[in-house]
């Protein structure tokens, strides 16, 4: 199961107060999808490669990304398995409401959750390989977008095109 984070913008009925009920509706709207984009293309940023992402001659082996392990045969030959469930490229926005969206994985080669993302990108479930090797939670990317002052920026310039 895909580890799932809640975020709530804080001050927003405040700094809106005296829009009527459907006006409020379409700007928090706004909010939640542009907070859902970004988190979308955090989730979707890859730590650099690593020595384990990089090829070696015969019998080493390796992962390359978005296709799964690779290894040379003793004549040379390049050899793997496509067993990759492209995570990078799976991260999806969901509308579940006006008010509500998820950010969550579906897999462009399966069409299903990415089954490892959670061992990949979940808080009390990441490996401490991936951990070690600077994948990011999705608890510290949405720790990171509190404290993300250009998001906030960029909220508040959506709203500012809705009420022009």
């Amino acid at each position: 199961m895909m580890p799932q984070t809640t975020m709530h913008i804080e001050g927003l009925a405040t700094a809106l107060r005296g829009l009527d009920s459907v006006g409020m509706r379409r700007i928090c709207s706004v909010a939640v999808d542009v907070v859902s984009h970004d988190a979308k293309i955090r989730m979707a940023s890859y730590p650099p490669e690593t020595e384990a992402n990089q090829p070696k001659p015969y019998p080493g082996r390796w992962y390359q990304r978005l296709w799964g392990p690779r290894w040379r045969t003793a004549s040379g030959a390049l050899s793997g398995k496509n067993t990759s469930e492209r995570l990078q490229y799976s991260w999806r926005q969901s509308v579940l409401s006006p008010l509500s969206q998820v950010v969550d994985t579906l897999s462009p080669r399966t069409g299903r959750p990415v089954s490892y993302a959670p061992w990949v990108v979940g808080e009390d479930t990441q490996t401490e390989a991936h951990r070690q090797h600077g994948w990011q939670t999705t608890e510290t990317v949405a720790h990171d977008m509190e404290q993300d002052s250009a998001l906030e920026a960029r909220i508040m310039a959506a709203i500012d095109r809705l009420l022009a």
